[in-house]
């Protein structure tokens, strides 16, 4: 069921080449090939982008549904927020960004902003790795392996549609049930940017925006930053024209607005809006005061209520709490995996060997959820005999 794209070719001879758009310190990913090598031969992740592409098409807003398919299906996209971008243009963006308090001015870190990717500085700048091999957190979180972004993402919109049948069976409303598949189709996907795999089999370190710990423009103290992938996957929706509504709903992954913290969310959209090179208010995405001040558009402004808030938002960001159990999984796959790896020919004291040929194969095969639940059940034997029955099959 993987889209694959003509220029999915170019991958390994173009990552290793430097663009020549905006200056950064490193490539593209020199361990993405191998990836999408991983990725491809998972029935894991096959299911998973299966599921997916199942979903894109329950989408009934076609526009919306032509987006969202060529954002997590084409591996030939181009990244909208990054065309045409210079260095001289990401600096002024980065600059923008410390200046409303949205980036650390102690890092420097413009990289972090704009990742490497493969025609930089072009009308088209291409993803450095496609969305089936990328990885669905960093190096010490969840779905860590080659595929784990599929198959957190697939993970996510089942259940965030399985929470609005459910609040719609409790309130005899309707929620909108497109709404909420495309937030969770469309939250990670930048994690294909900041989440790029390295040779040695681990993954690029991901920067931190949105809030830097200080008072910021909008009166509001407390530190509002998160991912990097957050607000890059915000500023690719507003650049692609997805709606107001939308794009807040997708900006609840992370954050509830609620009890009066939509200051967050303010933040974030705010931050994206300057990295996508849109005016958030002149596109509905925030709504300014008479003080200039910037705020949070309401789903029913004729409605003297405070606190209202889209339920699709909310619903969004209950389905992301999968990392809960998926976090914590992935811990103690790894344990096992190193425990069990001498029975099988690795050590995990190499590790680009151990990580490149066992560990990532081993998870983009079974998963972490599985070999916790199978542990839990069976014990390190259980785990063994899945493992053998991978090495017979002289995948690992």
């Amino acid at each position: 069921m993987m889209r694959i794209g003509l220029s999915t070719l170019c991958f390994a001879a173009c990552g290793a080449l430097v663009m020549g758009g905006v200056a950064r310190a490193e490539p593209p990913g020199a361990g993405i090939a191998l990836a999408m090598r991983t990725a491809r031969a998972s029935p894991l992740v096959d299911q998973a982008l299966q599921d997916i592409h199942g979903l894109v098409a329950q989408l009934d807003d076609a526009a919306l549904r032509r987006a969202t398919d060529d954002a997590v299906e084409n591996p030939d996209t181009c990244v909208r927020h990054r065309a045409g971008l210079t260095p001289a243009g990401a600096q002024a963006i980065f600059d923008q960004l410390v200046a409303a308090h949205l980036a650390d001015p102690a890092s420097r870190d413009i990289a972090g902003v704009f990742p490497p990717v493969r025609d930089d500085g072009s009308g088209c700048p291409h993803l450095p790795q496609p969305f089936y091999a990328s990885p669905g957190g960093d190096n010490t979180g969840h779905h860590r392996w080659p595929g784990g972004l599929p198959v957190h993402t697939a993970f996510n919109a089942r259940i965030g549609i399985a929470l609005a049948r459910e609040y719609d069976h409790q309130t005899g409303l309707h929620s909108d049930h497109n709404a909420v598949i495309a937030a969770a189709l469309w939250h990670d996907w930048a994690k294909t940017l900041v989440f790029q795999w390295r040779a040695d089999g681990r993954e690029f370190a991901e920067a931190r925006l949105g809030g830097q710990g200080v008072a910021d423009d909008f009166g509001q103290p407390g530190d509002s930053r998160t991912g990097a992938h957050h607000i890059l996957g915000l500023a690719e929706a507003m650049a692609r024209g997805l709606s107001p509504g939308q794009v807040l709903i997708q900006a609840c992954a992370h954050a509830s607005p609620a009890g009066g913290r939509d200051w967050i969310l303010v933040n974030w959209l705010h931050a994206a809006a300057i990295i996508a090179r849109v005016d958030p208010v002149g596109r509905g995405y925030l709504v300014a005061d008479g003080h200039g001040r910037l705020g949070l558009p309401a789903p029913n402004p004729g409605l003297p209520v405070s606190g209202l808030w889209r339920a699709e938002c909310l619903i969004n960001f209950q389905s992301d709490q999968n990392y809960v159990f998926a976090e914590s999984a992935a811990d103690i796959a790894d344990d096992i995996l190193a425990q069990l790896a001498g029975r099988f020919g690795y050590d995990p004291a190499d590790g680009p060997r151990y990580r490149n040929s066992y560990r990532n194969v081993v998870l983009s095969r079974l998963g972490a959820d599985h070999i916790q639940l199978l542990a839990q059940h069976g014990g390190l034997p259980a785990v063994a005999a899945d493992l053998r029955r991978l090495r017979d099959a002289g995948v690992i």
